[in-house]
């Protein structure tokens, strides 16, 4: 395929008639100059709204630079698998339809990656909050200098979504992102991509803005009562990369370990009180508890947003050490999901 642009920017689109326009003005505000360096390719995935009516007068403004695609609803992972074969940037960036980049993060994250020849397939930017929350993401700690790590030696180094990131678009090939996933499909597209090459590239000058809608709470709610959630994320992202890592290396990549335990401290936290019939709340637990085993003490100890006495929780789970980790949890007064 001729690449005649740098960058391709896969938009899906689904309900966001309200922050669409500003998404896209910060593709066509970026440094490198929109006309000449960078494709839009939005994907309608059927929404109900005046999101088309906004594709398409931006797609009249630039008729050379931006493609539109309809197609019926089928998810976020759908949309974008649908724009991939349309891609003719060196690079693609697949940006929310509610997120913004600073003006200058494309020729910076670019600049990384072309001096750099190919020894990283991803750069990633900084990911800054707004609208409804602010400050940095958790995994801003990554980000001290600009530079490609290496993950065989800097693994808590992990890269878990797609938008706030550019990716060769040669190491995508016929990997596609899992129509199964609700949660998690980002990181196990990454995730996949990272393992050929081991390298990450941190542009600490790149800032991508990340919305933080105030109608959150809702979404964390119907989280926990989805079973995909629960069954299908511990399947097709966290045994999907550990069997990848071990099909290409013999054993599990600690950076692999990493953004599993990473995904897993978060579950951990979570009161999941009425959430699971106590049968499906067992096999839960089980599947985490078999995660947990494969994951190395020091990675699981490593972890920066979980607490000391939680790590020492999973520690004795990992060991099947129940009946004492049920005592330290009692007396630790650990809040963590296993019972």
């Amino acid at each position: 395929m001729d690449r005649d642009f740098l960058v391709s920017v896969v938009i899906p689109v689904y309900k966001v008639e309200k922050y669409l326009a500003e998404t896209v003005d910060s593709v066509i505000a970026q440094t490198i100059g929109f006309e000449d360096n960078i494709q839009i390719i939005f994907v309608n995935d059927g929404s109900p709204d005046n999101s088309e009516k906004i594709c398409l007068e931006y797609r009249e403004r630039y008729p050379d630079n931006i493609l539109y695609i309809n197609k019926p609803n089928g998810g976020v992972s759908s949309a974008r698998n649908e724009g991939i074969p349309y891609i003719r940037g060196k690079y693609v960036n697949f940006l929310d339809s509610d997120d913004i980049w600073d003006k200058d993060a494309f020729r910076l994250m670019t600049g990384l990656l072309e001096s750099t020849g190919e020894t990283a397939d991803v750069v990633s930017a900084r990911k800054k909050f707004f609208d409804a929350r602010d400050g940095w993401h958790h995994l801003d700690y990554r980000f001290e200098q600009t530079k490609i790590a290496d993950l065989t030696q800097e693994y808590e180094f992990v890269q878990l979504d797609v938008t706030g990131a550019l990716i060769r678009s040669s190491a995508i090939g016929q990997l596609r992102f899992n129509e199964k996933l609700k949660y998690g499909e980002d990181a196990a597209f990454v995730g996949a991509i990272l393992l050929e090459k081991c390298k990450l590239g941190v542009c600490r000058e790149a800032i991508h803005y990340y919305r933080k809608r105030s109608d959150d709470s809702s979404a964390l709610q119907n989280e926990l009562r989805s079973r995909s959630y629960f069954f299908d994320s511990p399947r097709y992202f966290h045994k999907y990369l550990f069997t990848l890592s071990k099909r290409k290396y013999g054993f599990i990549e600690r950076f692999i370990q990493y953004t599993v335990m990473y995904d897993i401290g978060w579950r951990i936290r979570k009161d999941l009180t009425g959430a699971l019939s106590p049968k499906d709340y067992k096999r839960y637990c089980d599947l985490i508890t078999a995660l947990l085993r494969k994951i190395d003490d020091c990675v699981i100890m490593k972890q920066r947003h979980i607490w000391k006495k939680q790590k020492l929780y999973c520690l004795l789970q990992k060991r099947g050490m129940k009946k004492t980790a049920a005592l330290y949890r009692r007396v630790s007064k650990t809040k963590i999901m296993f019972r």
